[in-house]
């Protein structure tokens, strides 16, 4: 399996090392429709749950969002770190649970959440509207074959994900 690529920005074509097989980046084809969509948006802070490979985050870092990048595993988080420091992409990079960080209460502009394909999607998208601020995006990456409570998926092969505006409260999206 070929290593992913950042796509655009300052670090265009450079390669991402990736921690272990059970980490899976997000296909370049899913990247590539999630930043056509950003495209208009203003670059503001940008929240990558469940980090994993750090393709997305990393991507938006390339792009100019102001990046935070969110890995419970130690070992993905150190590589995240290694690819930031390497790439020259002011990222931050937290080893923690995803419910825990989120409860801090630290809200961003657009909230990428990719979690493995044992969590349920849909409390992945609960807990990443928590995270987004009034009128910020809200993208969850998940497997084609399912359909989230909420939002129309856009399927890309096997892969797929939903995006939503949070309105003023998580229940209102």
């Amino acid at each position: 399996m070929s290593r992913p690529r950042i796509i655009a920005g300052s670090a265009k074509g450079r390669e991402l090392n990736v921690a272990g097989r059970e980490t899976r980046p997000t296909p370049a084809v899913i990247r590539e429709a999630l930043f056509s969509i950003l495209a208009p948006e203003p670059r503001g802070a940008f929240l990558d749950l469940y980090a994993g490979s750090g393709a997305v985050g990393l991507e938006a870092a390339s792009r100019g969002w102001q990046v935070t990048l969110v890995e419970r595993d130690a070992a993905a988080a150190r590589v995240l770190r290694a690819n930031a420091l390497r790439l020259g992409l002011p990222v931050e990079v937290h080893t923690v649970d995803a419910e825990r960080f989120v409860a801090q209460g630290v809200r961003f502009d657009v909230v990428f959440a990719g979690p493995p394909y044992r969590f349920d999607p849909d409390d992945a998208l609960e807990l990443a509207l928590q995270a987004a601020v009034p009128g910020g995006i809200v993208v969850v990456q998940h497997a084609a074959r399912v359909r989230l409570a909420r939002g129309e998926p856009r399927v890309y092969g096997s892969n797929a994900f939903t995006v939503l505006r949070r309105t003023t409260a998580p229940e209102e999206c």
